[in-house]
């Protein structure tokens, strides 16, 4: 019996394969997905980076002028009593060490080289947490005694540092900075205050004192004084504390990542009480230290991240507004504005512009000036 052909077989439509061009499609607009994809990710990873080193970069600005608006505030506290004695110069030495010759006043602004370079900003206080009530000499002292007699010495102690302040002081009545420190029969009573040389204080075996310091001389208390510099390197704001347990320094980052720091004394030049211009010179006299009533500080901070792009194309610039004078401003329309450069004095190097800034400024009143006088 004849055998039947065995019938084709049928492949279902189910099963069938790729061809070579779906196949070479897909692979095509899956490349383009991650293509697009990827960009998109990189896009959003560089506005995220962006906005954190903006952000990173803003509050290092606010933490750095906090700290300095802090310190500023409270200069000059317990050691400007009486205006007469603002620029005195004081003479201070420890026992064995070279002389460290300072400048009554609460804030002493040093100004950079040029405009790329930052400020120096020293403030000087008494750091006592008691109360820092000056104290007027009954008797005349002359520069080989040992001890000033006051009407009280109501809470001094031993080892207290103080100042001695002329009324009037000059070239030849010049203030003191010294421990109170007695020994034999000079010693701490209710109306004597005795600074006899010994180791480890600020009465050096020389006396540093004028020939007289006359009636009416003015004891104030600087017990644990703070005599703080501000300054920027290294990209950072940092202060340098002077030690007064043994004269020495130490110095400590205040804000990371500051660049720029600029200083102005604000001066009330008519007397009308308001503050009418804004510069860098130091007074050099009690009559131009008066004139002081105001801080103003700006800081410059950096972005930590370097940006492939130049995301900066100009200097930060403040608004100072018009009714005072800031030396070194210039007009910006209806506004006078203050140009805060961090972009390089000379030369064609654009590096700095692939990094965001910040820039704060503010205004800090001298309270304790205001209030002595």
């Amino acid at each position: 019996m004849p055998q039947r052909p065995h019938p084709t077989p049928h492949t279902p439509a189910g099963q069938a394969g790729f061809t070579l061009v779906e196949l070479m499609v897909g692979m095509t607009l899956a490349l383009l997905s991650t293509v697009i994809i990827a960009a998109v990710m990189q896009k959003a990873e560089g506005n995220r980076r962006s906005t954190t080193e903006g952000s990173d970069a803003q509050i290092n600005a606010a933490l750095s002028l906090f700290s300095l608006q802090r310190d500023i505030q409270m200069s000059g506290y317990g050691l400007i009593n009486n205006a007469a004695t603002l620029g005195c110069t004081v003479q201070a030495q420890f026992n064995g060490h070279a002389a460290r010759p300072m400048t009554l006043a609460p804030v002493i602004i040093t100004a950079g080289a040029n405009a790329t370079t930052s400020d120096q900003v020293v403030v000087i206080r008494s750091g006592t947490t008691g109360y820092a009530v000056p104290m007027l000499t009954t008797t005349d002292h002359a520069n080989t005694d040992a001890a000033f007699v006051v009407q009280s010495s109501l809470g001094v102690r031993t080892g207290d540092l103080m100042l001695a302040l002329p009324a009037a002081p000059s070239s030849t009545q010049w203030c003191t900075l010294f421990t109170v420190q007695g020994t034999g029969g000079s010693v701490l009573t209710s109306t004597t205050i005795p600074h006899v040389p010994q180791a480890n204080t600020w009465n050096p075996a020389t006396t540093n004192m004028p020939s007289t310091y006359e009636t009416g001389t003015t004891l104030a208390k600087a017990t644990d004084l703070v005599s703080r510099t501000f300054f920027v390197q290294d990209g950072n704001l940092q202060s340098t504390d002077l030690v007064v347990a043994n004269d020495t320094t130490t110095t400590s980052t205040v804000g990371n990542n500051v660049v720029l720091m600029k200083a102005f004394y604000g001066k009330d030049t008519d007397a009308d009480g308001t503050v009418d211009t804004y510069d860098t010179t130091t007074p050099t006299t009690a009559a131009g230290w008066r004139q002081v009533r105001t801080v103003r500080i700006a800081v410059v901070a950096r972005s930590q991240q370097r940006e492939k792009e130049e995301v900066t194309q100009a200097d930060p610039v403040l608004e100072v507004g018009s009714t005072a004078s800031v030396t070194g401003s210039s007009e910006c329309g209806e506004q006078t504005c203050f140009k805060l450069q961090v972009s390089p004095a000379t030369g064609a190097d654009t590096e700095w512009k692939h990094y965001r800034y910040k820039a704060f400024d503010t205004v800090v009143p001298l309270r304790n000036v205001l209030w002595s006088s």
